[in-house]
């Protein structure tokens, strides 16, 4: 029996209803609707897709786990997005300690598709990008998040996303800006 449910029990008040359950016609729809973009969105903020399908999977299992108090789509999606951009930071803090470790070099990046070369760069001048920034603009350029949905993503305060993803948009123009003068 659940220690909350005996101490509401024990008080005379009514216990807390229990947060909707995600049944399995529903977290279908979820899945088909947000796995490719949440898994892009992975994929690319860490800048690698070794661990983006770990993730993804991760962060489905812990909204089934524990489900939010909603059974809204956009805001399941939200939810999802942001146990995703946790577990990358924790994925993150992983690596770190692993290379303080380990000084072996990061696996191969995946490149795959039209325009390799193009790919390539953009992915090494994205790379640059600090890891917040990085998930900062993911969100608002390729997810078309605005501002308050990238703060509830990333445990922000919406006028703090507008300030970091202004730096975080100057940064990445200088650094195009570096390597378009270094190619000529």
């Amino acid at each position: 029996m659940d220690d909350a449910f005996v101490a509401d029990a024990l008080s005379g008040r009514e216990p807390a209803p229990d947060p909707p359950v995600i049944d399995e016609a529903a977290f279908e729809i979820l899945y088909r609707r947000t796995a490719g973009d949440l898994r892009s969105y992975v994929a690319r903020v860490m800048g690698q897709t070794t661990y983006a399908d770990d993730i993804v999977q991760e962060s489905y299992l812990r909204l089934v786990r524990s489900p939010p108090p909603t059974s809204d789509l956009q805001e399941l999606r939200a939810w999802l997005f942001r146990i995703a951009s946790r577990l990358v930071i924790d994925q993150w803090r992983r690596m770190k300690r692993d290379r303080k470790r380990d000084s072996t070099a990061a696996p191969p990046q995946e490149t795959r598709g039209p325009d390799v070369p193009l790919r390539v760069d953009m992915a090494r001048v994205f790379e640059q990008l600090s890891p917040q920034q990085r998930q900062l603009m993911w969100l608002a350029y390729v997810e078309g998040h605005d501002h308050r949905e990238i703060a509830a993503t990333l445990s922000l305060r919406e006028p703090s996303v507008r300030v970091l993803l202004h730096r975080a948009k100057r940064k990445l123009a200088r650094l195009f800006g570096e390597r378009g003068s270094s190619s000529r």
